[in-house]
């Protein structure tokens, strides 16, 4: 009983030194003042922004957080201000032992680079969405050019998706363009003639027709001797030269 009643007040007594410790440290942390920030992008992904380019535009919407008390910094507040930078997916901020701030950050993946014809180049991210150049990267993606209005973005970003997601095509083909009348075309990395969409619809079995043609071709006349392949009308591949 005697050894009973020691073990229980022995381990009271752990208790209460470590939560008499745990607010001594919480106490001396709060009072930690932020000496430094980190930025950290995932996925090892190049950078459109620079930490002190983070650091002007949190400034601009009134956020400061080197120099202050732990206690007093609004991390929740910090992310959404970064959440609505045209270059950020997703922002997630804590701090370190050491106090310090660490940012980090999940930038929009570019999937097509959009030039339309006297009018600001944008990106389309993975989600179809615009969003500006950066003047420190300029990313490796298709680009697309032409009679561009905003309400093609879509069929853009379609068509683009399903290319990206095919070897054979992400290869081959080098650039697209949009016609006044709004039809996809793209060249390819062979060159020699012009390929035209159209639009979207059947996108697979055109495509699928227009392989099995250069296959034939290669193999055959020679798929260089045309000037222009369309796949607009169903079914059917129509060459001119």
């Amino acid at each position: 009983m005697k050894k009973f009643l020691i073990r229980w007040v022995v381990l009271g007594l752990g208790i209460i030194g470590i939560v008499v410790l745990f607010f001594i440290f919480k106490k001396d942390r709060t009072s930690q003042i932020c000496q430094e920030f980190e930025v950290e992008f995932r996925d090892n992904a190049t950078p459109f922004l620079t930490k002190s380019e983070i650091q002007e535009y949190l400034v601009k919407d009134t956020i400061k957080f080197v120099g202050k008390r732990i206690d007093k910094i609004d991390l929740s507040r910090i992310e959404s201000a970064l959440n609505l930078n045209p270059y950020i997916q997703t922002a997630d901020c804590y701090i370190k032992m050491n106090g310090l701030l660490v940012i980090d950050i999940l930038q929009k993946t570019p999937v097509l680079r959009v030039m339309p014809n006297q009018k600001s180049s944008y990106y389309l991210d993975q989600n179809g969405d615009p969003f500006p150049l950066s003047m420190r990267y300029t990313a490796d993606v298709k680009v697309a050019t032409g009679y561009i209005t905003p309400s093609l973005n879509s069929k853009l970003y379609t068509f683009t998706s399903y290319v990206n997601q095919s070897p054979f095509w992400n290869s081959l083909i080098e650039q697209i363009f949009v016609r006044p009348n709004g039809d996809l075309i793209f060249t390819t990395q062979m060159g020699g003639h012009e390929v035209v969409v159209g639009d979207n619809d059947r996108l697979k079995q055109k495509l699928k027709k227009l392989e099995q043609f250069y296959q034939r071709a290669s193999t055959n006349l020679g798929w260089e001797k045309y000037r222009e392949i369309n796949l607009k009308f169903k079914d059917q591949v129509i060459c001119k030269k």
